[in-house]
């Protein structure tokens, strides 16, 4: 699914910040360590809310770019760092219509 959102291999690395060959590793079977494990499910989890809520063109920029809920972070960036919950935080603000 992350891959189909984002567009390519190489959009997942980068908001995992792993190389793109360590993403095709996983889908060809390879087991990712316990914190890329973490990683790749909250990213998989931030993805499907944003599926159900934005245009599939929409997410890769949505996580990428500054968001004013997550003091002008990147969601990507505190994914990267585990905070999904802050990032789901997010999410739910912005569909609420909540201002930062």
């Amino acid at each position: 699914m992350c891959r189909a959102s984002l567009g390519s291999d190489r959009a997942v690395a980068a908001v995992l910040d792993v190389s793109p060959s360590q993403i095709s590793r996983w889908r060809r079977g390879q087991v990712p360590d316990a914190d890329n494990s973490d990683r790749l499910a909250g990213l998989s989890l931030v993805v499907e809310m944003l599926d159900r809520w934005l245009e599939r063109e929409v997410v890769a920029d949505w996580l990428s770019g500054s968001n004013a809920h997550l003091q002008d972070r990147a969601p990507a960036f505190l994914i990267r760092r585990g905070q999904v919950a802050d990032v789901i935080g997010a999410i739910e603000a912005e569909k609420a219509g909540v201002y930062a």
